[in-house]
């Protein structure tokens, strides 16, 4: 049995809030232009990515990505259909499900 990376769970965790965060911002952006959104969302992403860069070190590329972009995605597609009235159709949510499995069986790992 494998041992638990918390270190690289804890960064995967921060990594998905600064994106999703910070793509909250930039819709507050396009939607008021209001620069400190535009400001605080660009450093969000770039703290996403300098935690991306150090979990690289401890995962594989593609594992790594699709968790970021797969939880980013998912939290992302909600927010939107809460916080700014966007669809959320059950296409969309096939999408997603879809988007989670997809992660599920790339982080389950397989044979090296």
């Amino acid at each position: 049995m494998q041992s638990v990376d918390w270190l690289l769970w804890g960064m995967l965790v921060a990594a998905a809030a600064c994106e999703f965060v910070g793509d909250l911002a930039f819709k507050w952006w396009a939607e008021t232009d209001r620069w400190p959104a535009l400001a605080a969302g660009l450093a969000l992403y770039a703290l996403a990515l300098i935690l991306f860069a150090h979990m690289l070190r401890r995962a594989e590329l593609a594992v790594i990505f699709a968790l970021w972009v797969g939880v980013a995605a998912v939290l992302v597609a909600v927010a939107g259909w809460l916080f700014f009235d966007e669809a959320l159709s059950p296409r969309h949510i096939c999408g997603l499900i879809l988007v989670v499995g997809g992660v599920l069986l790339l982080q389950s790992g397989g044979a090296k």
